[in-house]
């Protein structure tokens, strides 16, 4: 039987070369196998206690050259384990399991990570993912433990059920020869156990475990939840090569929380995983609405399939709109800029869309608008400065516009750049926006949108003073905003108050399904899709920070300015004449009934 090594890079097999008088091959299993469907009754057999679909113990098998190689290549992928080999019983019958994406970076992720933790929406398969994964687990490697706990007894009897049917339906050769089939307990002839238990507060105590798998740990008891996991980490913890797995639905802000928490913060061992609702092929606003209605409620839904740690809480932004900004988004990448090495200023926290050129960001007709929100910086919330570029619209856009009043409506922002730092203190994060606006940038190109919170006016008050050589900071540059429903003046910078806090958010949300507003930032996406209007009616992230998406957020607000319509008339006379065209018959179509007024400035 195969002796595998799967953490390691070297795989061995035990075979047997014919030393007993005796040895199976898979041709002479199914020759068996055939003899028996026609009525013959063998004196002995290869299968354990009689059943086909189980291997016996410690039997003589001589493998292929053919399956050797299959062998090598199912311990080394996961994902071609299961997608070759791994079958599940489903409505139609037993079937072939065919994997989605996400479910092979889940199966990946566990094979690669010691520690890892997965917040799953309900009936996203993640079930039949554990299944594989403590299947392939107990195939491919040698004097293993495994312990699947679960919170209710049927639960665990569920992982053990699936894993079971995919070691009964592998083929002959690749199958453990069977010790011990149990309900909850079962050993092979390569030294690998599988142990079923109910989590209480003294569950794994007096096992060496090596793989300690613990499904719904959300919804474990609060009485002992602590207790219960102070005992069975050091199970684990101490053996270099073991592995965690915890896969949950939130409940709360409890244990699970926690961890998912500070592995999300990348502040301990766990490496999170995440699958939201909307990650299954085919569930898309329709079928939210089709659920909602079944369910009842939002919140209903939002408990089920939220993957909310706040059960009253609701998502901001729709299924339509999470799934396009999950689809686009992209790992933004850091570049080499030397205004700041020169200037001595980290700029680590400094990213890019991988395609965009700052060799370009000086040309003509290119206009910026910055999102800043700064913090105290002293470990706590983020600074951020969120950088897009104003940008026409694609066509196929158009048809969200609805009702324009002006060309000015067939643009938008696209995020290009962020910065984020939670240590810089308010003079070097003054130092760093000015750099990007006053030396990278072209500084008439750019607009600033400045969160007016209690650092706003020092923030302004320092970029005034920094690089007293060469300062050339104009207040110009800032955008002057209303601070009060009644105001008679504006002022500098976007104050965020109870009162408006809502309103900005919808105008987000219409203008993100729009595409006026498009964001690509894995981590920016990432914060989007935590952040909702909470039971006490404030909008926030449910987990983590949500300072990227507020930066995004208060952009919004920059379309309702005069000096996005003066950026937007520079770019719109200087493009071609055949688009301007299209969109004045758009316009002079919808103003038939005297509705329109094409000037822009009437509009803000």
């Amino acid at each position: 039987m195969a002796k595998p090594q799967a953490e390691s890079a070297g795989f061995e097999l035990k075979i047997s070369k014919g030393a007993e008088s005796f040895a199976w091959t898979s041709k002479k299993v199914e020759q068996l196998m055939l003899a028996i469907d026609e009525g013959y009754k063998p004196k002995s057999t290869p299968f354990y206690e009689g059943n086909p679909n189980l291997r016996k113990g410690n039997i003589v098998f001589n493998y292929s050259d053919e399956e050797i190689r299959e062998i090598k290549k199912c311990a080394k992928d996961i994902v071609y384990f299961a997608n070759t080999y791994c079958t599940v019983m489903t409505d139609e019958g037993l079937q072939t399991i065919n994997l989605r994406p996400y479910q092979e970076n889940m199966l990946r992720q566990f094979q690669a990570e010691r520690f890892n933790i997965c917040l799953a929406s309900r009936q996203v398969g993640k079930t039949i993912c554990s299944s594989i994964f403590i299947a392939w687990y107990s195939v491919f490697n040698f004097d293993k433990n495994s312990l699947i706990l679960s919170n209710k007894g049927a639960t665990t009897r569920e992982i053990i059920d699936k894993g079971k049917t995919i070691l009964e339906h592998l083929p002959f050769f690749i199958k453990p020869g069977t010790l011990k089939w149990d309900v909850f307990n079962s050993k092979f002839d390569n030294g690998c156990r599988i142990i079923g238990q109910t989590t209480t507060k003294k569950a794994a105590i007096g096992f060496t475990i090596h793989l300690l798998f613990m499904d719904e740990f959300a919804h474990i008891p609060a009485n002992f939840v602590n207790t219960f996991y102070e005992n069975v980490y050091p199970t684990v913890s101490a053996s270099a090569n073991s592995k965690v797995i915890i896969t949950s639905t939130p409940n709360g802000f409890n244990k699970f929380y926690d961890i998912y928490n500070a592995a999300d913060k990348g502040l301990s061992e766990y490496i999170p995983f995440r699958v939201d609702w909307w990650d299954v092929p085919g569930r898309d606003d329709k079928w939210m609405r089709q659920e909602v209605a079944n369910l009842g409620s939002d919140e209903a839904f939002n408990r089920q399939y939220g993957n909310q740690f706040i059960a009253g809480s609701s998502l901001l932004l729709g299924a339509a709109s999470l799934q396009k900004l999950t689809e686009n988004q992209i790992e933004f990448k850091h570049k080499e800029i030397p205004e700041f090495d020169d200037a001595e200023i980290d700029y680590s926290g400094l990213l890019w869309q991988p395609g965009f050129n700052l060799d370009e960001i000086e040309e003509d007709y290119n206009y910026w608008v910055f999102s800043v929100d700064i913090a105290e910086g002293v470990g706590g919330d983020y600074s951020v400065i969120n950088i897009f570029q104003i940008k026409m619209l694609d066509e196929k856009d158009w048809k969200g516009v609805t009702t324009p009043g002006s060309f000015v409506d067939f643009f938008g922002i696209r995020q290009v750049g962020r910065f984020r730092s939670n240590s810089h203190t308010i003079e070097e994060f003054a130092k760093t926006l000015y750099i990007l606006a006053f030396d990278l940038f072209h500084s008439e190109n750019v607009k600033l949108i400045i969160e007016w919170n209690m650092f706003g006016g020092e923030l302004i008050k320092r970029m005034e003073t920094v690089f007293p050589q060469r300062n050339e900071f104009d207040e110009e540059s800032i955008v002057k905003f209303k601070h009060r429903v009644d105001a008679k003046t504006k002022q500098f910078g976007l104050k965020v108050k109870k009162d408006n806090k809502p309103i900005f958010c919808q105008n987000f949300k219409k203008y993100i399904s729009q595409n006026k507003i498009s964001i690509f930032d894995k981590d920016t996406v990432k914060e989007s899709s935590t952040f909702g209007k909470l039971p006490n009616g404030s909008y926030a992230g449910q987990l983590g920070n949500d300072d990227l998406i507020m930066t995004c957020i208060n952009s919004s607000e920059f379309f309702t300015t005069l000096d996005f319509s003066d950026f937007v008339e520079e770019i719109y006379d200087e493009i071609d004449p055949s688009i301007q065209n299209k969109i004045e018959e758009i316009l002079e179509k919808d103003s038939k009934g005297g509705n329109l007024n094409f000037d822009i400035y009437d509009l803000v």
